[in-house]
């Protein structure tokens, strides 16, 4: 439906809406005033008729009776005049008298006049007294007849209206819609992409301003236009520049890369992956299935066919359907190492990118062979710095050990010369021989000289079990060791280091210290911290006294869930803030030169943080002293779980 014909339609509607109103309105006012009039037309009527008869019928004269109904029915209109008496009885009536005329009501407001006729009554009475009944009937055709053609005139009158209306309406809707039309092509025409089109302003009205507005937003349109294509053959330009760039810089790569769709077909493939897999350009152009090409790179083309080889083919295949990153290692052609990363795209797909590490991997094996060659020669460094404080504590012991041996072999002599002349001697004179033998202090001694003898021997095998166990040689696995025990055999090794300069308190843990590990290493680690803190507190003593001499170094281990905890605290000089983030480094030491390589912290970090796959921290106080704390896993499988996290990580 038109915008013309929607218009002609309301305007018309509103219209016969209206003037249907207005008639039934004039109609029924017309109706109400001429029913009006008729009813006091009878009602005078009949109370003048009412006066006449009032002395005929009180004297009963029915000759006058009949004479004035007859003058009364020579009026127009009147169709039927009855005179009644008190008791209802008919006097004198004439004209056509209603059959249904039994009992008139004086009321005729209610009555209806479909029927043509309307009927009213008056009383006849005479001084207050009521002596009949005066009944007329007027004809309502004339009023009928009135409505009747006021109602035809006035919807006569209301069609020709509604009839102009439409014709003006028909004649406005055509101007207001020309400037319309107009507007609709022009949109038309701009929608098929002819921007800068305008259209013809006729007027100042506001569909003129509509017009107006529409050819300032089509030249508008044709200045966006004109941008948008410099711009859209500029990011074409840029597009395909990058597309270049990007393909040139991942085709440079050394990486192999591949670019999976969503459906799992091939999208991009870089000159690295058809070197390494030995791919034909022409089996792997875009659109290719990239589970096709697996197969066909590992199976077909592989020189290699064993089951490792077929095992990691399937192996490759499962994991196409992950969405997640994924990190893998493979050997490829027998005898090379790949690092294989999966990373989905978010559009749907993944990027594969295959790195041979092979030369990687062997220079990691050398690396941790030579660390592994400088930790022991550490660790023989270690031996050889103890070696002389061994030798003295070991010395030390033997000294009074051969002490007492001595007097026991000399005691033996004299107990054994009295025994051998004990028959020739009579027993007056043993007494006296027991004197000067000095029986009674033999008698003390050599129980004593026995128990000194005993402590010197478990002192030095003591000592001998803690240097074999220190220089016990490294398992390939980690040995469930008891913390509490290893740590103090370190103490034990490393006294004759700290024992002139410090004290040592050593506060073992309260529960079971059972840990895999491997105690060779560990048992270094304590002893390089040990030999460090008494090197501190030496170097310390030199510029301040110590109360009662001697510094002070606290080992302690404690344990929780998920590790097990070493501290070891001196009350030497601490390191100073510029050096604390070095500490580590490999031959980087704070000790004055010749007396420290700087391989000691590096080496222990090493076996803490990457043997152990646990954590070694420093806490330093500059004048105060600090504290090397070693948290090591409790759990078997630590080490492997942090070290497979490590490799997804990567």
């Amino acid at each position: 439906m038109s915008f013309k014909l929607k218009t002609i339609l309301g305007i018309a509607l509103i219209e016969i809406i209206l003037l249907a109103i207005l008639v039934m309105t004039s109609l029924h006012d017309l109706r109400s005033s001429n029913e009006r009039e008729l009813r006091t037309r009878a009602e005078t009527s009949a109370k003048l008729l009412a006066t006449m008869t009032s002395d005929a019928v009180v004297a009963l004269d029915l000759a006058t009776l009949d004479t004035l109904v007859e003058q009364a029915l020579s009026n127009e209109g009147l169709l039927y005049v009855q005179i009644r008496n008190s008791n209802d009885l008919v006097l004198a009536e004439g004209g056509t008298i209603p059959v249904q005329l039994s009992s008139v009501n004086t009321t005729t407001n209610d009555q209806d006049l479909s029927d043509g006729n309307f009927n009213v009554a008056a009383p006849i009475g005479v001084a207050g007294a009521q002596f009949g009944t005066v009944q007329i009937g007027l004809s309502a055709s004339l009023l009928n007849d009135v409505i009747a053609a006021g109602s035809r005139r006035m919807w006569v009158i209301a069609g020709v209206e509604v009839l102009l209306v439409a014709i003006f309406g028909y004649i406005l809707g055509t101007i207001l819609t020309r400037q319309l039309h107009h507007l609709r092509d022009g949109a038309a025409r701009v929608a098929k992409g002819e921007f800068g089109f305008h259209m013809p302003v006729v007027g100042n009205d506001e569909l003129a301003s509509t017009a107006r507005s529409f050819n300032q937003m089509s030249s508008a349109l044709e200045e966006y236009a004109k941008v948008v294509k410099i711009e859209k053959n500029e990011a074409e330009a840029g597009r395909k520049f990058a597309e270049t760039l990007l393909h040139n810089a991942i085709n440079s790569v050394s990486q192999a890369i591949f670019i999976v769709g969503e459906n799992g077909e091939l999208r991009f493939v870089n000159r690295a992956a058809r070197d390494l897999y030995k791919l034909n350009k022409e089996d792997c152009a875009p659109g290719a299935v990239f589970k096709d090409i697996l197969l066909s790179a590992y199976t077909w083309r592989s020189e290699t066919k064993s089951e490792a080889q077929t095992q990691a083919v399937y192996d490759r295949l499962k994991r196409l359907g992950a969405n997640q990153i994924q990190t893998w290692q493979s050997k490829w052609m027998g005898d090379r190492i790949l690092l294989h990363t999966q990373r989905p795209i978010a559009a749907g797909g993944f990027v594969m990118v295959d790195t041979d590490v092979t030369e990687l991997f062997d220079a990691n094996e050398k690396n941790r062979r030579l660390e592994l060659e400088l930790m022991e020669t550490h660790k023989l460094e270690s031996l050889g710095t103890l070696a002389s404080g061994v030798a003295h504590e070991i010395n030390t012991p033997t000294q009074f050990i051969g002490d007492n041996l001595k007097f026991l072999r000399e005691a033996f002599d004299d107990l054994n010369g009295f025994v051998s002349n004990l028959d020739d001697v009579p027993a007056s004179a043993q007494s006296e021989q027991l004197e000067e033998i000095d029986w009674s202090f033999l008698k003390e001694e050599i129980p004593a000289a026995l128990s000194e003898a005993a402590q010197g021997v478990d002192s030095i095998g003591k000592i001998v079990r803690s240097i074999k166990e220190f220089a016990h040689p490294d398992d390939t696995e980690t040995t469930e060791t008891d913390l509490n025990n290893l740590v103090e055999n370190a103490v034990t090794v490393s006294r004759s280091q700290w024992r002139h300069g410090a004290d040592l308190v050593f506060e073992p843990a309260e529960t079971e210290t059972i840990i895999p590990c491997y105690p060779g290493d560990v048992s270094q680690v304590v002893i390089n911290l040990i030999v460090n803190a008494a090197d501190a507190i030496a170097e310390h003593s030199q510029k301040q006294d110590y109360a009662g001499g001697k510094g002070e170094i606290v080992v302690s281990i404690e344990k929780d869930m998920k590790f097990c905890t070493i501290s070891v605290t001196d009350n030497g000089p601490g390191i100073p803030e510029s050096a604390l983030h070095r500490i580590f480094d490999m031959f980087y030491t704070t000790k004055p030169p010749g007396k420290g390589t700087g391989q000691g912290l590096a080496i222990c970090k090493s076996i803490v943080e990457i043997k152990h796959r646990g954590k070694l921290s420093v806490r330093s106080e500059n004048g105060k002293g600090s504290t090397f704390i070693v948290k090591l896993p409790i759990m078997p499988g630590s080490s492997k779980q942090n070290e497979a996290a490590d490799s997804h990580a990567a």
